[in-house]
């Protein structure tokens, strides 16, 4: 070797590894969200319900205990619907804050470590 191509020292490899070593946090990749295939099955669905409501429009009696009521098939259909909807939402928002603290909490003991 020459002088000018000193060979580095072990000291000087680490101090090397330490600038270029990767820091050790995870990001999360997020792929996409879903939307334009959500608006196909929607604007679907939508479509199914208008020719639903086109065809289903006798009237049905529901009783139930003392009461009884009269109204179109329609609206009990999407009463029923609507309230699978409601229900599926308030379900699925436990279960996505239930899953956010959990990968908070995650990634908080990843960090002390």
């Amino acid at each position: 070797m020459t002088d000018t191509q000193k060979a580095p020292r072990s000291s000087d490899l680490g101090a090397v590894a330490e600038k270029t070593a990767p820091t050790a946090t995870r990001e999360r990749v997020f792929v996409g969200t879903g939307l334009f295939w959500g608006l196909i099955v929607g604007v679907v669905l939508a479509a199914a319900v208008v020719i639903l409501a086109a065809q289903n429009t006798d009237t049905s009696t529901i009783s139930f205990l003392a009461w009884e009521l009269s109204t179109p098939l329609i609206v009990l259909i999407l009463g029923s619907l609507l309230t699978g909807i409601i229900l599926d939402e308030l379900f699925g928002l436990v279960y996505r804050k239930r899953r956010r603290r959990t990968l908070r909490d995650r990634d908080e003991l990843q960090r002390l470590r």
